[in-house]
């Protein structure tokens, strides 16, 4: 299978067929997991059918109570991986956070959900240990911000998530 550019992964994402994955929390898995998606908690994170919580890795979206960017990223991330969707979780070093969510990169067939998300400005980058997809993920930022994509059109990610949850915003 091949890898969708980014001008595809902007233009038909939202219509395609997602394919498989899930994680096992607390050990590294052998291989990438299906999980069925439940329920969207934010526009970075969900839970599948099994009960497992994802977060989506390298990406932080507003919080819901950042209105109204919050929950128009969570719509974004709704109509490409709504409930009921099928998706393939790739790992990387570390596979559970401390509210022992999986930790994941998400996969539609050949669309990278994270960076999709990233790419059309509904997210922003946010890295830690786990940095496999980094230097793809960076560049859809910058890309998103240089065209005035999705939040960077109007919020332009003034008070960014993780700033926001520190409480180190003005507003």
């Amino acid at each position: 299978m091949r890898r969708a550019s980014l001008a595809a992964l902007v233009l038909t994402a939202p219509g395609m067929a997602f394919s498989q994955g899930s994680a096992e929390p607390r050990r590294p898995p052998a291989s990438d997991l299906t999980c069925v998606v439940a329920k969207l908690d934010d526009g970075d994170s969900f839970k599948c059918r099994d009960g497992r919580s994802v977060r989506l890795l390298l990406i932080d979206t507003p919080e819901l109570a950042q209105r109204p960017w919050g929950e128009m990223a969570r719509r974004k991330l709704d109509a490409l991986a709504g409930p009921g969707t099928t998706l393939r979780l790739e790992f990387d070093r570390t596979t559970t956070d401390r509210y022992r969510r999986t930790l994941a990169y998400a996969w539609k067939d050949s669309v990278l959900l994270n960076e999709w998300m990233v790419a059309n400005g509904w997210a922003v980058v946010l890295a830690y240990e786990n940095v496999r997809h980094l230097d793809r993920l960076r560049r859809a930022e910058r890309a998103a911000q240089g065209a005035k994509k999705g939040l960077w059109q109007a919020w332009k990610f003034r008070c960014r998530p993780v700033d926001f949850r520190a409480r180190r915003c003005d507003f």
